[in-house]
């Protein structure tokens, strides 16, 4: 308490309340003016009460020792020191008088030059300020590091109270930026870059030049180019269409704002309009600056003429926006990013050129993309030798990057239940099964001739699907009793590509005819229910490999003439009798491997394609030698 004394100079001498500067005037104890800067935020009269309360106290200092020792016995009157300090105080201070963004409250504020200059005025402040170094120097290296955090380089000097401690300005930007809205909020920055998105590289190399025009937008105007407004990351779910836009503010450095599609629909009318303006007016004021619509095929849907009021209040919004990005005013310095999964339900005034012209298609992660997002979601997760990153780069073919996340998730979690420290192969086979057909509490409760006829019926799909050619390969076989809708399913690869020929289709329609010709070949007539999903399927796919592909005998086009019906009745019902045929001829040579298999399945739950390959090379040679 050295310094106890300075309180209450330095509250007469330079006060802030309420994110107001007040200055006040003093002299023989009297008031003589008050000089308020900006407005009064309370009435004059609380100033002059306040000042004529703390003047009649007429407190007085004695026997006070300033840090280098020099100590006065006199009394010394507040009004002789106050004066000297304020003197000192208007000679140095050019602070702004503008700040209006102060924290509520009475505080006692000054910055480190002022207090210089009162260590001047006071050699023995020194003293003080060795003292206070060791209790002040953590509270300063944490200020340092949350305005690091927040990237908040508001004010220059950090300023300290009447004691020498800091305290915090955060709050304001450099040049008078506003960094929020009534519903919109500015982040400053984006702690995810590029290094956290796994894979995608020809994807980010699109995006670079994104990042040189939100860092440079004004080095493209002497070319003559119109730089784009925004883009549209498309396609399917969980695919990282929301990370790559926050990576994209990350590497560039930019204010970032994000909202939802669907926070401009509002019962009122004119809101969502309101909304648009407050959003670009917010983001021209931080420029650069990227505006993130997630599910933005909630505003941007097409517009439509139906006279539904909803309906005209969605247009307006959309109206709104279309101005926005290509209107009168110049928004120059903002990028607009919308990621959807519904493109197609876009209005065209939206994506057209000159507006958000540039789309992406974010589609499921290839082999280099899912080995890349195993190993960042696979940091931390203690594994056993079992786990091979390139055998789960295949495993998990056509799965998501979400889903590739969710898995290893699920396989640390499922190992931790069964207090293990690292997870499995057989984890994620456990979690795998979970995805592909769902899990339900209790097992399916089958009588042992139900679960045989349940093998019997796998093992039919599977030795269609092990001489197919044209398909895609088989990886295993499974009997999963807590599968909800399922209790027995075979795996096989996914497709690469959505071209397929007419030979992959036809084995398709054999591997689905498999099992019910294979209860037919060992129980005849005593068939189960098994195959109502398989028949489903089959009618579906042969409907559309004559209607829509043009794969059957004749080329024909639905159309809804009897006679056209007929022709196609005719078609599918052809082409469904030439797949069963060719399935029934395989099954009846391959009875013995799909009693043995059934066996394999009953006792292992899971039989891999390798194991029944190996089955056929060496005691089942002839069925390699049968033609489809």
């Amino acid at each position: 308490m050295k310094l106890g004394f300075f309180l209450l100079s330095l509250a007469l001498s330079f006060a802030r309340y309420d994110g107001f500067l007040h200055r006040f005037s003093y002299s023989s104890g009297e008031l003589s003016s008050l000089t308020l800067f900006k407005k009064y935020p309370l009435s004059q009269n609380h100033y002059e009460r306040y000042i004529k309360r703390i003047n009649s106290k007429n407190h007085t200092i004695q026997n006070y020792e300033i840090a280098n020792g020099h100590l006065r016995n006199q009394e010394e009157n507040v009004e002789d020191l106050v004066t000297r300090i304020m003197r000192q105080f208007n000679e140095t201070d050019t602070n702004s008088t503008t700040n209006t963004n102060r924290p509520r409250g009475f505080r006692i504020v000054l910055n480190k030059s002022m207090f210089q200059n009162m260590a001047n005025q006071f050699p023995g402040l020194n003293g003080f300020e060795e003292d206070g170094e060791e209790e002040t120097n953590g509270e300063e290296e944490k200020i340092q590091k949350e305005k690091q955090n927040n990237n908040e380089n508001d004010h220059p000097n950090i300023y300290y109270d009447a004691y020498g401690n800091p305290i915090r300005t955060f709050g304001r930007r450099a040049g008078n930026q506003v960094k929020s809205s009534e519903n919109f909020q500015i982040i400053t920055k984006s702690p995810i870059s590029f290094c956290d998105v796994g894979g995608y590289q020809n994807i980010k190399r699109e995006l670079e030049q994104c990042i040189d025009i939100l860092a440079n937008y004004t080095k493209y105007a002497p070319y003559n180019v119109r730089t784009p407004k925004g883009l549209i990351l498309e396609g399917p779910p969980g695919n990282g269409k929301t990370l790559l836009a926050k990576a994209l503010a990350g590497e560039a450095n930019t204010s970032f704002i994000t909202v939802s599609g669907s926070e401009f629909q509002e019962k009122y009318v004119g809101v969502g309009s309101s909304r648009i303006r407050e959003l670009f007016k917010l983001a021209t004021a931080n420029i650069p600056c990227i505006i993130f619509i997630d599910e933005i095929d909630a505003l941007g849907r097409k517009r439509s003429s139906d006279g539904d009021t909803s309906g005209n209040e969605r247009d307006s919004t959309l109206n709104e926006l279309l101005v926005a990005l290509d209107g009168f005013k110049n928004t120059s310095g903002v990028f607009v990013i919308g990621a959807t999964n519904r493109a197609d339900l876009l209005d065209s005034a939206l994506t057209r050129p000159g507006r958000i012209d540039k789309r992406i298609y974010i589609g499921n992660p290839d082999s280099v993309t899912r080995k890349a997002v195993l190993e960042i979601h696979s940091k931390g997760k203690p594994y056993d030798s079992s786990v091979i990153i390139e055998d789960l780069v295949e495993l998990t073919n056509g799965l998501s990057c979400a889903e590739i996340e969710n898995l290893t998730n699920e396989a640390m979690l499922n190992a931790l239940r069964h207090n293990r420290n690292q997870f499995t192969s057989s984890d994620l086979d456990v979690i795998l099964n979970k995805m592909l057909a769902g899990w339900q509490p209790t097992d399916h409760e089958f009588t042992t001739n139900v679960i045989d006829q349940i093998a019997i019926h796998e093992l039919g799909h599977c030795i269609v699907g092990l001489l197919s050619t044209h398909h895609s390969k088989m990886t295993k076989v499974i009997i999963n009793l807590s599968a909800p809708n399922s209790p027995a399913y075979t795996v096989f690869e996914s497709s690469a590509s959505n071209i397929l020929t007419r030979e992959a289709l036809f084995e398709h329609l054999m591997i689905l005819l498999g099992g019910r010709i294979a209860e037919e070949a060992f129980y005849g007539v005593s068939v189960s229910t098994g195959a109502i999903n398989d028949f489903q399927e089959a009618l579906k796919l042969a409907e559309k490999m004559v209607c829509y592909y043009g794969m059957g005998k004749k080329l024909i086009y639905p159309s809804t003439s009897d006679k056209y019906k007929e022709i196609i009745d005719t078609e599918v019902a052809v082409l469904i009798q030439d797949a069963y045929e060719y399935s029934e001829y395989i099954i009846r040579n391959a009875k013995g491997f799909i009693q043995e298999g059934a066996n394999m399945l009953k006792q292992n739950k899971v039989v891999k394609a390798e194991t029944l390959n190996a089955l056929i090379r060496d005691k089942y040679k002839h069925l390699l030698d049968l033609k489809v």
